[in-house]
């Protein structure tokens, strides 16, 4: 009997409820997600009720489905990377418990591997398009050493700083001092005063993450920030201006638009969209590669592994 053969995962409903596992079978539960892996009928001993199944898989199924989860293929926002995460601490986890499984050890670190492998082969840079995403890319595509004004403090401009600050040196304002505060020590951010333009001016990349029915932003200031450059700066200043304003309601009032690096949430959306064909065609290649090393699994998995096939027989 191969390994795949008799392999199980159940996928519940996410808020189902589970008998806990001393090791019989993997079991990850999340807000999102609840899912039992094992061999046999064993994961569905485990089931508080069989209405709270959703999908239930066998065999290859189970296992494409597995690395297509891992991989972030079944997630809302394709490609999401927390999912990662999420398997590696159920696996960890798993490792502790007392009547763990050789064979599901086995499984959960080939399905690490492969994860890996598609990852990187089909999936890089695709994670999350949000707004965030989208801004550091078109920000890097432009000027890829700049600095980076962020203007807010919610969580929109935490996502910013986080993706921006491994390859651009962030600076922060806002009108909260405090939330300032703990950003500068959370995420060793710079901070900018409040409202002092002429500092604003000055940078090449601003990302703006306020709405609000106020004008922030008129187009006197756009005049004189096209018009100041960044010293080191080797390329043209105007084709290295970017200003993208991220709020709703917008807070900026200038006729400048995308081609003169002003850029506002439509132009997000546009953005997104063509982003997505590119994302979706990665995501069809990567579901091909997911099938074909299905395939290879099943042909490398050996009956040398140091556990008992006796085991699954019996599940």
């Amino acid at each position: 009997m191969h390994m795949m053969d008799n392999l199980t995962v159940i996928n519940l409903k996410n808020q189902a409820c589970v008998r806990p596992s001393n090791g019989e079978v993997f079991i990850l539960k999340t807000c999102q997600r609840t899912l039992i892996l094992g061999f046999g009928q064993l994961p569905f001993y485990h089931l508080e009720d069989q209405n709270d199944i959703r999908d239930m898989f066998n065999s290859d199924q189970a296992y494409i489905f597995l690395l297509e989860t891992i991989c972030g293929l079944k997630s809302e926002v394709l490609a999401e990377y927390e999912v990662v995460s999420q398997f590696k601490d159920a696996y960890n986890e798993y490792t502790r418990q007392p009547f763990k499984k050789n064979h599901i050890l086995t499984l959960l670190e080939k399905l690490f591997q492969d994860a890996k492998k598609i990852r990187t082969e089909h999936l890089t840079e695709i994670g999350q398009l949000s707004y965030a995403g989208i801004a550091r890319k078109l920000i890097y595509s432009r000027t890829q050493q700049s600095d980076v004004l962020v203007i807010g403090s919610g969580n929109l401009s935490v996502d910013l700083i986080k993706l921006l600050k491994k390859k651009h040196r962030v600076f922060v304002t806002a009108r909260n001092n405090e939330r300032l505060a703990e950003l500068a020590l959370q995420h060793s951010v710079e901070l900018i005063a409040w409202q002092d333009f002429a500092t604003y001016k000055k940078f090449d990349s601003i990302v703006n993450t306020i709405g609000t029915d106020e004008v922030l932003f008129d187009h006197s200031f756009f005049e004189e920030w096209q018009l100041l450059s960044d010293r080191s700066s080797q390329t043209n200043a105007r084709d290295s201006k970017l200003f993208i304003d991220l709020g709703s309601p917008s807070v900026i009032k200038t006729h400048l638009r995308e081609s003169e690096g002003v850029l506002r949430l439509e132009d997000i959306f546009q953005q997104s969209a063509k982003m997505n064909i590119e994302k979706m065609e990665k995501i069809r290649c990567a579901k091909e590669s997911i099938v074909s090393l299905c395939a290879h699994r099943r042909q490398t998995f050996s009956l040398n592994h140091p556990f008992g096939w006796e085991e699954l027989q019996l599940a």
